[in-house]
């Protein structure tokens, strides 16, 4: 069980080591070895024998180090004794993995972490999937459901087609963010991103083939972690690409949407990158896979069964083909919830939003909306206003 917590994405830097014993063999380990930032240890000791044992171990361990207690007595009151004592937390067996899981995350992450935007990815299966519409529309549709602020970000430096699909470059471009990932504050973003709506930023890019469309992996570590200190959703378009820095993204993304068309090589292709990404999110919601331009060659199409037979589960939504509303959609720099003919394909694009906004029910919420960009940064204007008339 605690091989499998360890395994979650969000403690890939983790450095475990494991020893048998309980708290007197910890106490003896670290009397004359350094304590670790966390501790976790099994008890079976009865709570008068546990706290005097607590006592010693304290004596050896540094200041910082946590400890997660697993014993046999489910008694609140004990448990309020531990915590006192200076216990982090203290889980009765049997443990339930995701509640472990959520103890080590919050001593082994930064506070800052725990309060990022979530962050969805979307890679294509194959070339030519509609990867980007569905980011595009579902970017969207999270801050119409929500009344939260969404980014959409460009990763296809080279060819990527947001910029023309919202017809709104942003004022500075996704590689010119990359660029100065180290000096991105709240002011910097405010000047780069373009507002499509009060919900929805863009962040494009340039279609500039005469650069690399490499990226540093460390860049984008820093921008992307930006950008989700300043919105509720951050939504990664990445190129039908599979090197380090996309691998780094799809790894560190609260959700993955693979986009898919009904054809063999998409699907041999979806069931490869759900085959390399799922041991890494046991833990998390699984890769979601969406099911796009169904209907196109219906004599020849691979079927919803044919994927969940080969996946092992269903398709997520299935997007009919509609080139007709997309094409008006795409040709006039609009997204196909904008446009009168929409409603049947607003259903499969608020379902997808909806399963990836990390929240229950699409109802508005106003309240959990952060605050925009130029919402934090006017205060400050009016402040300096204030005191230059003083």
């Amino acid at each position: 069980m605690i091989e499998q917590v360890l395994t979650d994405r969000r403690l890939a830097k983790a450095r475990p080591a494991f020893f048998e014993g309980g708290i007197e063999a910890a106490t003896r380990q670290y009397e004359a070895n350094p304590s670790p930032d966390l501790l976790l240890i099994e008890t079976r000791d009865v709570p008068g024998e546990m706290f005097a044992k607590l006592e010693a171990l304290s004596q050896v361990c540094r200041v910082g180090t946590h400890l997660i207690l697993f014993g046999g007595q489910n008694d609140v009151g004990l448990y309020r004794a531990l915590t006192k004592q200076g216990v982090h937390e203290y889980l009765p067996r049997p443990v339930d993995p995701r509640h472990l899981l959520d103890a080590v995350v919050a001593v082994c992450t930064d506070p800052d972490e725990q309060k990022l935007g979530q962050l969805i990815a979307f890679i294509g299966a194959s070339g030519g999937a509609g990867s980007t519409t569905l980011a595009n529309n579902v970017a969207w549709c999270l801050g119409r459901l929500y009344d939260g602020e969404a980014t959409l970000i460009d990763l296809d430096l080279a060819f990527g087609s947001v910029a023309l699909d919202f017809n709104l470059e942003s004022p500075e471009h996704a590689a010119q963010a990359l660029a100065q990932a180290d000096r991105l504050d709240d002011q910097v973003l405010a000047r780069i991103i373009g507002k499509y709506n009060e919900n929805l930023g863009l962040l494009t890019a340039s279609g500039d083939c005469t650069r690399s469309a490499d990226i540093d992996a460390a860049a984008l570590e820093n921008t992307l972690r930006r950008l989700r200190q300043n919105a509720n959703w951050v939504v990664a378009d990445l190129p039908h690409y599979w090197g380090g820095w996309v691998r780094q993204v799809l790894d560190t993304a609260d959700e993955i949407v693979v986009t898919a068309v009904p054809t063999l090589a998409s699907l041999r292709n979806a069931k490869a990158i759900i085959d390399a990404l799922a041991p890494k999110r046991r833990n998390d919601a699984p890769v979601r896979v969406v099911l796009n331009h169904v209907g196109a060659n219906p004599k020849t199409e691979l079927s919803g069964r044919d994927f969940a037979n080969t996946l092992g589960s269903p398709v997520t939504v299935a997007v009919p083909h509609e080139p007709a509303i997309f094409g008006d959609a795409a040709n006039t720099g609009h997204m196909v919830g904008e446009g009168a003919r929409a409603k049947g394909l607003l259903e499969p694009l608020n379902t997808l939003a909806a399963l990836v906004s990390g929240r229950q029910g699409s109802e508005k919420r106003p309240s959990d909306k952060k605050p925009g960009l130029l919402e934090r940064l006017l205060p400050m204007a009016a402040g300096k206003t204030a005191r230059a008339k003083a």
